[in-house]
């Protein structure tokens, strides 16, 4: 992989696409001058690829292990780097299916079962068992741990922000780390415990940044800095931004929520013109321009030669599948690769 990351995000957990889609899409990156594919891989609703020793946690409709060779010989082709992304510890209820012991309890004794228990020695040794399963089978020299929307968002209530919503990460954080842990440093000890295994195995990650605590808030236990921070968002302007990741020691992608997200949602298409739409990043978006706050178009921008900037991608995600077929989401999203491989150059 080159040393900017022009990237897409694909999200086949919850949707299909055809390999021949697929390697019709990485043709047209490298045409572009995209050089990575994040490959989305699980999400609430399903696995969509079938990992060798695992294929019955996959959808029946999931890439075979087939598949994904031909895909992955066909990005080699088009000079295309290939990132596989099992989203861990939340939106992972196919990835621990059949294991309830394994699914997160709140103090009130509800069962989340999107989210695993980081407190488990046994779930965290089934999480690593698959991301050896995933890179026997991608060979990855890098890798997307997920690790988005696991504890509470600003906008949920006040229960579900409490310190002690989950009694087992605390616990757990606090026998490791000390009185004081909270339930980032669960998460964070989680994140450190799998980057430190898949770096044995040659492999760098990356992370969305929801629950990446800055070291200059002083966290009992900081995420590791080796790990590239995916920032997709900021939600209000007490939560860190991209210039606290930066002077945490942190490099950074940009994935900007706001700008580069080709969403299928029921609520319509993609847009053509107008905010959210290729046109708007042609106009509005570069490398170095984050998120100021989530939905108020205000900017974060960092120095154009910042190399710590390791470069942009566009996700294209599916919350509703079937909203849109192969073919409109094609064409559709041809509007909007063009001009996000534009923002390069300017």
């Amino acid at each position: 992989m080159s040393n900017e990351v022009r990237g897409v995000l694909l999200d086949v957990g919850r949707k299909r696409f055809e390999p021949a889609w697929i390697e019709r899409l990485l043709e047209r990156m490298g045409e572009l001058g995209l050089n990575t594919l994040q490959l989305h891989l699980s999400d609430s609703v399903g696995l969509g690829v079938e990992l060798p020793g695992y294929a019955h946690l996959a959808r029946p409709d999931a890439l075979t292990a087939l598949e994904v060779t031909r895909v992955r010989a066909h990005a080699d082709r088009c000079g295309v780097a290939i990132v596989p992304e099992l989203d861990t510890p939340s939106h992972a209820t196919p990835l621990v299916a059949g294991h309830a012991e394994w699914m997160l309890r709140d103090r009130t004794g509800q069962v989340h079962e999107d989210r695993i228990d980081l407190s488990s020695p046994d779930a965290r040794r089934h999480l690593r068992s698959l991301w050896d399963a995933t890179c026997e089978l991608f060979e990855p020299d890098v890798v997307h741990l997920g690790g988005d929307e696991f504890l509470a968002a600003p906008w949920e209530d006040e229960e579900a922000r409490r310190p002690d919503r989950f009694p087992t990460l605390l616990d757990w954080a606090r026998a490791e780390a000390g009185a004081g842990a909270t339930a980032e440093d669960a998460f964070a000890l989680h994140v450190t415990e799998l980057v430190e295994h898949l770096r044995g195995r040659g492999c760098s990650t990356w992370l969305w940044n929801d629950h990446v605590v800055p070291a200059t808030q002083g966290p009992l236990v900081p995420v590791p800095t080796d790990v590239t921070v995916d920032v997709w968002v900021r939600w209000r302007d007490w939560t860190p931004s991209v210039h606290d990741y930066l002077a945490s020691g942190y490099q950074v992608l940009n994935s900007n929520g706001d700008l580069l997200y080709f969403v299928l949602s029921a609520d319509g298409k993609p847009a053509l013109t107008g905010p959210k739409s290729g046109v708007d990043i042609a106009e509005t978006f570069r490398r170095n321009r984050f998120m100021g706050l989530a939905g108020q178009r205000t900017w974060l921008d960092v120095a154009a030669d910042d190399d710590r900037v390791r470069g942009a991608k566009l996700s294209v995600w599916c919350d509703s599948p079937g909203s849109m077929t192969e073919a409109e989401t094609w064409d559709r999203l041809q509007t909007w690769l063009t001009p996000f491989a534009g923002s390069f150059s300017r």
